[in-house]
């Protein structure tokens, strides 16, 4: 009962921002519509990961595809709410660099069925580059707005503060997993697992302030 909190009540509030994206109608604005999706993308893969492990079935295959997806989702979302030239072409060109590398990881470095400790700290330097960049490029907008009134600034938000903090556990979660004790490893999860539940209330913070953007 004690990893219910990890495994069932935050994979479950994925639901807020998704309900909330569709009572705001969220799909219809370019950028936060490739969130909404991402969220969706990831409720499937959830649903997966845990019909596989009900099942008895190694499911780190799914976090490797989830790992390429959630990356390309993301700078496919940056690349639409920056909406640079410049920005535009360096991003396409990450969306293309690290899925390749992320299949030769798997080729020739880690196994498909180990957990991809290489490539998923290298996508989330990445994002955080990128919501990094976000804020310098468009602090200056406060002037004009309320910051709380812009829904990027949440969603960006969310993004910086899950995967900044998140870095190291996917570095080393493999060891993590071999060499931690089960309490230690619980308390990770537990630590991990909040981090996404936090990412989660941010983008649906994110997602009512789309009336405020109009």
């Amino acid at each position: 009962m004690k990893h219910i909190y990890a495994t069932l009540i935050v994979p479950l509030a994925i639901l807020i921002p998704i309900a909330i994206g569709l009572f705001k109608g969220v799909y219809k604005n370019a950028p936060l519509k490739t969130i909404f999706f991402y969220l969706v993308f990831a409720t499937v893969i959830y649903l997966l990961s845990r019909i596989l492990g009900l099942h008895g079935i190694n499911n780190l295959p799914l976090l490797h595809f989830y790992t390429i997806v959630e990356y390309l989702f993301i700078l496919w979302y940056f690349r639409s709410s920056l909406n640079e030239e410049k920005a535009s072409r360096v991003i396409g060109l990450l969306m293309v660099v690290f899925p390749v590398l992320s299949i030769l990881d798997l080729l020739l470095i880690q196994d498909i069925f180990q957990f991809n400790s290489y490539p998923r700290p290298v996508a989330a330097l990445i994002i955080i580059g990128l919501c990094m960049y976000y804020f310098f490029r468009y602090s200056g907008n406060e002037n004009k707005k309320s910051w709380a009134t812009i829904p990027f600034n949440w969603i960006n938000t969310g993004l910086l503060i899950y995967f900044c903090s998140g870095l190291i556990y996917f570095a080393f979660l493999s060891i993590i997993t071999k060499y931690a004790s089960a309490a230690t490893y619980y308390l990770f999860g537990t630590i991990h697992a909040t981090l996404v539940l936090l990412m989660y209330l941010l983008f649906a913070i994110g997602f009512l302030k789309v009336k405020d953007e109009r």
